[in-house]
């Protein structure tokens, strides 16, 4: 990753910490594979291939991550406006950290991390369903939903869900 100069940068380097920790712990997995397959090579030709093929096709997706961990930013129109964003008091966080809700920008991580620019959105959304689950989604220019929150209603995360959802809706100007 990039040398970390701001307090925006830190804040989302936090908030990939976990995706870039298992990024980590799997290049050490696949190169210890590798490893073990070279130790076995003197003992056991069929487990050091075993071996090597695991890790090799362990690297292969590992790489790939790497590179789609670091594309992320990628879709940032001005990454100097985006880290001072999210240095600003004024962010959002919901679910223990996994979303935050900047003047421009909204990080989310489910499965993995994502980042929408607002403006580029067209819609934002409540959706509830019969089993007290809600749910809020932004839409963007090509009508595709990305749900961003959810949770159950009367619940403590619920209150975090309103302000997202009352703050988005004032941003994109529906308020």
């Amino acid at each position: 990753m990039d040398r970390i100069q701001t307090a925006g940068q830190q804040r989302y380097y936090d908030f990939i910490s976990e995706r870039a920790k298992r990024v980590r712990t799997t290049m050490i997995v696949w190169a210890s594979l590798l490893c073990l397959a070279l130790i076995s090579l003197f003992n056991n030709i069929v487990i050091a291939l075993i071996l090597a093929v695991a890790g090799i096709v362990l690297a292969v997706f590992n790489v790939k991550s790497q590179k789609e961990l670091k594309g992320k930013l990628e879709t940032v129109p001005e990454r100097e406006d985006f880290f001072r964003q999210l240095a600003s008091a004024d962010v959002l966080t919901a679910q223990d950290g996994r979303v935050l809700a900047a003047k421009d920008y909204v990080l989310t991580y489910k499965k993995d991390i994502s980042i929408y620019f607002i403006p580029d959105m067209i819609k934002v959304e409540e959706n509830l369903q019969e089993n007290g689950k809600k749910s809020l989604f932004l839409t963007d220019s090509q009508g595709n939903s990305h749900e961003i929150l959810s949770c159950v209603k009367a619940t403590e995360d619920s209150a975090q869900f309103e302000k997202i959802y009352q703050a988005l809706k004032e941003r994109m100007g529906f308020s």
